[in-house]
């Protein structure tokens, strides 16, 4: 767990697979990361759970909503590997996030020699961020994480 306004470093080895979320709450924006086969594989997720079931297998973000009762996303994040491809997540529903089990074109790779990835929870600094209610995150500071495979 990252404090606000605080960073951290990780080190991530080859068969690593885990994911990083602000706060305890399943109903989180996740930032998803894996180091195999010479890459570091990254995504957001937004998949809305429920303690009872998962997503099974709906086919958009209303669906899965419907489906669990659950929202999944929490907070904005960006993720950002250096030298390849930059993800941001800054509101519910946003594009480049999972939002449903079978999004697979939203996962992106680097070679795992990429020398680091940050993490930023709350991107921009403290703000609260205008999404559709229920759902409107509070950022109290900027959390940046960063990651070396």
């Amino acid at each position: 767990m990252i404090n606000p306004g605080c960073s951290t470093t990780r080190h991530l080895e080859e068969g690593f697979s885990g994911m990083f979320r602000n706060g305890w709450n399943p109903q989180a924006t996740l930032a998803e990361f894996a180091v195999s086969w010479g890459f570091l594989w990254y995504d957001i997720s937004i998949i809305p759970t429920s303690p009872q079931s998962g997503p099974g297998n709906c086919l958009s973000l209303e669906d899965c909503k419907k489906h669990t009762g659950g929202v999944g996303f929490n907070t904005p994040i960006q993720i950002a590997p250096s030298g390849c491809t930059t993800i941001t997540c800054l509101v519910d529903g946003c594009v480049d996030a999972y939002q449903y089990p079978t999004d697979d074109w939203k996962t992106h790779a680097c070679p795992d020699t990429t020398p680091n990835v940050d993490v930023t929870f709350c991107p921009g600094g403290s703000s609260v961020v205008e999404t559709p209610a229920p759902t409107k995150p509070k950022c109290p500071r900027r959390c940046t994480a960063s990651l070396r495979s």
